[in-house]
C-alpha cells in the first residue's frame, strides 16, 4: 500500500466520528424525559446535554489529532502486527497498564459526564464503552500503518480496562478496588521532536487503590475513615523515551484519597469528585526499585 493509500486510509477513521457527531445529540433528545430537562439540565448558560456531547466529541477529535502528531505524521509503513510481549517489552509492561488504565478512566468518566448531562444511566454506560472502544481501535489500526505496528497485546490490555469499568457498575464490590494513576516529570526521558507524557513512563505510576473502609468487617469499620484508602502501584525505572541505563521494575504502596467519601453540595459536585478519584494525589508512600534499597517518600511523586 502507497504512502497516499495509507493516508486515505485514515481520514476514513474521521467518518465514523463525524457521524457521531451528527447523531450523538439526535440519540440524546430521545432518551432524556422532557420534565427531567427543565428541571435539572441547565448549567450556567448552558443545557448539560449539548455541553457533554459537545465536550466528548470535542476531545475525542483532538485527542485523535495529537495521536496523528506524535505518532504517524511522516511515519507511514506497511501494515505490520507484532505482539510486544505484554509485561515483558521494552517498558517491562507500564505501556501496557497504561493501556487498561486510559480505556478504563475514558469509560467511567464519560459515564459520570453523561449521568450528569441528563442521559439514561443504561444509555450513558453504552455510549461510554463504545467511545472508549472506538478509542482503543483506532490507535491500533494507525501504529497498524506505522513502524508502531499493530499490537494484539495492547488492544487486549484496553479491552479489559474497558470491562472493568463496566463491571463495576454492576458489582458493588469492585468499586472497592479502583484503578488510578500518578505522574511527575521524570527528566529522564529524551524526545526527538516534542514533548509528550506517554513518552515519560519513569515518570508514570500506576495504582490499584483499595477502599479500606468498606472492605473491613462491620464492627472494624469506625477504626479506619472512610476518605482514606490505601494504594498499591506499579511503574519502571529508565524505560522512558531515549533513557540511558538499565530497565528496572518499580513497585510503591502509598495512602490515597477516597474523593466519594467526602461530601459534596449537589450532582455538579458529586460528578467532579467521581470523575477526579481515578487519579491518585501525592501522598505518604514507600518505593520499591529492584535493585535498589526501598525509599520512605512523605510526598511520592514518581
Amino acid at each position: 500500500m502507497s504512502g497516499n493509500s495509507r493516508g486515505r486510509f485514515r481520514a476514513l477513521w474521521f467518518f465514523p466520528l463525524a457521524a457521531f457527531l451528527l447523531l450523538f445529540p439526535f440519540a440524546s433528545a430521545r432518551t432524556q424525559e422532557p420534565q427531567q430537562v427543565e428541571r435539572d439540565s441547565t448549567f450556567w448558560i448552558f443545557q448539560r446535554k449539548p455541553l457533554v456531547t459537545y465536550t466528548i466529541g470535542a476531545y475525542s477529535a483532538y485527542v485523535l489529532y495529537k495521536e496523528w502528531k506524535w505518532w504517524w505524521r511522516d511515519n507511514s509503513y506497511p501494515w505490520m502486527i507484532r505482539s510486544e510481549g505484554f509485561l515483558n517489552n521494552y517498558s517491562l509492561g507500564v505501556d501496557k497498564v497504561g493501556h487498561f488504565y486510559t480505556s478504563y478512566l475514558y469509560t467511567t468518566s464519560f459515564r459520570e459526564l453523561m449521568v450528569w448531562g441528563g442521559f439514561e444511566p443504561e444509555t450513558a454506560l453504552w455510549f461510554s464503552v463504545g467511545i472508549a472502544a472506538f478509542h482503543a481501535v483506532s490507535i491500533e489500526i494507525g501504529d497498524g500503518f506505522s513502524t508502531y505496528h499493530f499490537a494484539p497485546d495492547d488492544l487486549l490490555a484496553n479491552f479489559l480496562g474497558i470491562t472493568y469499568g463496566y463491571l463495576q457498575t454492576g458489582v458493588p464490590f469492585l468499586r472497592n478496588i479502583n484503578p488510578k494513576w500518578s505522574y511527575y516529570p521524570s527528566g529522564n526521558a529524551h524526545f526527538k521532536k516534542s514533548w509528550h507524557i506517554t513518552g515519560d513512563y519513569d515518570g508514570h505510576i500506576y495504582w490499584l487503590s483499595f477502599n479500606i473502609h468498606d472492605l473491613l468487617p462491620r464492627g472494624a469499620r469506625n477504626y479506619w475513615p472512610e476518605f482514606l484508602s490505601l494504594a498499591v502501584g506499579y511503574g519502571g525505572k529508565n524505560i522512558s523515551q531515549g533513557a540511558s541505563g538499565i530497565p528496572a521494575r518499580k513497585f510503591a504502596i502509598s495512602l490515597d484519597y477516597n474523593l466519594l467519601a467526602i461530601p459534596t453540595p449537589g450532582d455538579t459536585w458529586d460528578m467532579i469528585k467521581r470523575v477526579l478519584n481515578p487519579f491518585h494525589f501525592p501522598a505518604p508512600g514507600v518505593k520499591f526499585i529492584n535493585g535498589e534499597p526501598a525509599q520512605f517518600k512523605p510526598i511520592l511523586l514518581f
